[in-house]
């Protein structure tokens, strides 16, 4: 199954059906999937997906409305031509979550989240760069972390 949807998805990305993407697409979705199971241990293929199909659909809709909503505040920054009003800074914050995977998750959606980049995680401490300082109560205490904890506890 997961070389099906892996050959699907090729063709998909390439956007065109060929004989030579045919053949080429067998052979990347082959090693790729001969790699996985081969080098994928059996107690690591536990998903964390697994009974958090849906959170993981909202948490992707949350992840894109955000970045829309990120990408408008830095045009604005980028356009104000006052760039006294930029204040980057680096924060470093404690994240509550347990799960080494959803703290990942979340150092992830920071970075994709234009303004700002997670420059450094260790355990449960976060290091990310903003462009604003007045961004650093929403990075520590917003809706990705808000969100992840809430699927960490169910």
């Amino acid at each position: 199954m997961l070389f099906i949807v892996m050959y699907l998805m090729w063709f998909l990305f390439n956007g065109r059906v060929t004989v030579e993407l045919a053949v080429i697409g067998v052979l990347v979705c082959g090693g790729l999937y001969y790699f996985v199971k081969k080098f994928i241990r059996e107690e690591n293929r536990e998903s964390i997906l697994k009974g958090h199909i849906f959170d993981f659909i909202k948490y992707g809709l949350i992840l894109f409305i955000e970045i829309i909503k990120a990408n408008i505040a830095v045009m604005k920054l980028i356009l104000n031509p006052n760039m006294s009003q930029w204040h980057p800074t680096f924060i470093t914050f404690h994240s509550n979550l347990e799960d080494e995977r959803l703290r990942v998750i979340l150092a992830n959606s920071i970075t994709l989240t234009p303004g700002t980049i997670t420059v450094g995680m260790e355990g449960k401490e976060f290091t990310v760069h903003v462009l604003d300082h007045r961004e650093e109560d929403s990075v520590e205490n917003g809706i990705f972390a808000q969100e992840l904890l809430k699927m960490e506890k169910r």
